[in-house]
């Protein structure tokens, strides 16, 4: 299972530079992200997210890890999203609300940073939002993305602290899915994403259930618990979209 990166060409949003820059919606809707089947969240959108999402975990050798809403089965195919850009669901995960713009930490001064892609086909200098006044000041638009950004980049550490937790208590576990569309039909399978064992979160001591109940983890767990069946959700829509007599034709 692979997270695609959005961004083609991110650049510093500077005051100077792109003053007369201007943001629109896009021709092409949320085409950007149509190749994405997996998408990060906060953990702040699990209840959100778990009505029409399966949340699965990211896990690699570095770092926590991250909690991601599935959005399809093979690779480069969200099936939240048609063929015109549209988005397809109810709710949409904040990673993609987010685009064209994304807070970034200097490596060095570890300053925050604002960048913005460049490749987003809804930047104008004629039409759209401003992001800067004559003067240099950052318009209610730009403030606004701005508190946006920060908050979801709160929530990312959040997040990291939920993760760190799940791997304290070794709660996760790898797990691949294997669907069989029937005879003569190549059978599609998904793996490298890890969810919660519930065998070990009930084998849990009392001091380590009530750390978990007390942050708020364990209702997240369960959230998560439950969204695995929206796992029948995202293969109804690939059904509909791909039907089995079409797959084997």
């Amino acid at each position: 299972m692979t997270i695609l990166n959005f961004y083609e060409k991110p650049v510093i949003l500077d005051r100077q530079h792109h003053r007369k820059l201007r943001v629109k919606k896009s021709p092409n809707g949320f085409a950007y992200a149509a190749a994405t089947i997996a998408i990060p969240l906060a953990i702040i959108e699990f209840p959100a997210a778990a009505l029409e999402f399966p949340i699965l975990f990211a896990v690699g050798e570095v770092g926590p890890g991250t909690p991601v809403a599935l959005t399809g089965i093979r690779e480069k195919e969200n099936l939240f999203i048609d063929g015109a850009g549209k988005w397809l669901g109810s709710y949409i995960p904040a990673f993609v609300r987010r685009y064209p713009f994304v807070l970034n930490i200097d490596s060095e001064s570890a300053a925050p940073m604002v960048l913005v892609d460049e490749a987003y086909d809804g930047l104008s200098t004629t039409e759209g939002e401003a992001l800067f006044e004559e003067d240099g000041k950052e318009t209610e638009f730009t403030k606004s993305m701005l508190a946006f950004l920060g908050d979801f980049k709160a929530q990312g550490d959040f997040s990291n602290e939920f993760m760190t937790r799940l791997k304290k208590f070794d709660l996760l576990i790898p797990q691949s899915l294997t669907i069989n569309r029937g005879e003569g039909v190549q059978a599609l399978s998904l793996d490298g994403f890890h969810i919660v064992d519930e065998k070990r979160l009930v084998a849990l001591d009392d001091a380590a259930t009530l750390e978990l109940a007390r942050s708020g983890d364990l209702a997240r767990i369960h959230a998560h618990l439950l969204s695995l069946n929206n796992i029948q959700k995202v293969l109804q829509r690939f059904n509909e979209k791909f039907p089995v007599a079409a797959a084997a034709a």
